[in-house]
């Protein structure tokens, strides 16, 4: 008895092993942990324990947990930091910036690499995603070659603490600056960046570009021909027009946050760069209320896709 048990037992693992695909089957290589990111920005263009909180209230109130963009100060410590960063990653995902793309012509290259150095020593327990360089392209961030060489050091540096790192580029209508974003990271970033970045997401500002909407399908196929590996998304938005009205804020959120999966490692992103002037507080707020709507439809559209594809 004992026997034909081992054989029949033998024979369903057999057939159970057969049926399983192999480990790497046709699977293409992501670098990327995080497959949906729903991003909101938190500056320092506010300080007081009461808006702490308040922020705080509003993170928790979303009905998906966000990934929160947190800009850092170029006179503001890392220390300085931790009671925000500790607050907020109990409510929410972390993306670090410790240099914003306006701070990137105030630091050498060395004095860049040790940012993120103490950046990380400080935060590291909060941080789910380092932004090793941001808007990395933008005219005004100096010379190409040693933005190039800052934000390779500090690739290096997240990356040899097995942490994710995101890159954002800055995108422009045409013949607003010399040369395109493809082209910059095409030639400025190198081919190890290329294959291994956790994330690449794109800045754009349209009422900085007149209005001008970009093909992001075709921005994003792209994009994918350069990252094959990476999750790709929207790095910064935002209403931006000093007359910007509640109802034009509502509509550009809504229209960024429903947007489609573009391509197959397309990951969100968006992080509205003014969700703190925007949509704190949030009670009664429309802006906040608008980008947690389209948080949660988009979430529950892409919920529902998972589980018919389970179950086709």
């Amino acid at each position: 008895m004992k026997k034909c048990l081992t054989l029949i037992y033998s024979i369903l693992f057999f057939i159970l092993l057969n049926a399983l695909p192999p480990a790497n089957a046709d699977t293409p290589k992501t670098n990327f942990q995080h497959t949906q990111i729903y991003g909101i920005t938190v500056d320092d263009s506010w300080e007081g324990e009461e808006k702490t909180a308040q922020i705080i209230e509003a993170i928790k109130a979303m009905k998906t947990k966000p990934t929160v963009r947190i800009v850092m100060s170029k006179d503001v410590s890392p220390k300085e930091y931790q009671s925000l960063f500790r607050q907020i990653h109990d409510v929410a995902y972390i993306m670090a910036t410790p240099v914003d793309s306006y701070d990137m012509k105030k630091y050498s290259k060395s004095s860049y690499l040790k940012r993120f150095q103490e950046s990380y020593a400080a935060l590291a327990d909060y941080v789910d995603i380092w932004e090793i360089g941001n808007e990395v392209n933008g005219d005004w961030l100096g010379n190409d070659a040693l933005v190039a060489a800052k934000i390779y050091d500090a690739y290096k540096f997240i990356q040899s603490k097995q942490a994710e790192s995101a890159l954002t580029g800055y995108y422009f209508a045409p013949e607003k600056q010399k040369g395109t974003m493809e082209e910059w990271l095409k030639r400025y970033i190198p081919q190890d960046m290329k294959e291994n970045l956790n994330y690449v997401l794109v800045s754009y500002y349209e009422d900085d570009n007149d209005g001008y909407q970009p093909n992001w399908q075709k921005i994003f196929e792209g994009l994918t021909k350069i990252f094959p590996h990476s999750g790709l998304g929207i790095g910064e938005c935002g209403n931006t027009k000093e007359n910007a009205t509640i109802q034009s804020k509502v509509k550009m959120a809504t229209r960024y946050y429903s947007m489609p999966k573009y391509v197959e490692n397309y990951v969100g992103g968006y992080f509205w760069w003014y969700w703190v002037q925007d949509a704190v507080p949030h009670e009664d707020n429309k802006v906040w209320q608008a980008i947690n709507n389209a948080i949660t439809r988009s979430e529950e559209r892409r919920v529902g896709k998972e589980c018919r594809s389970r179950w086709s």
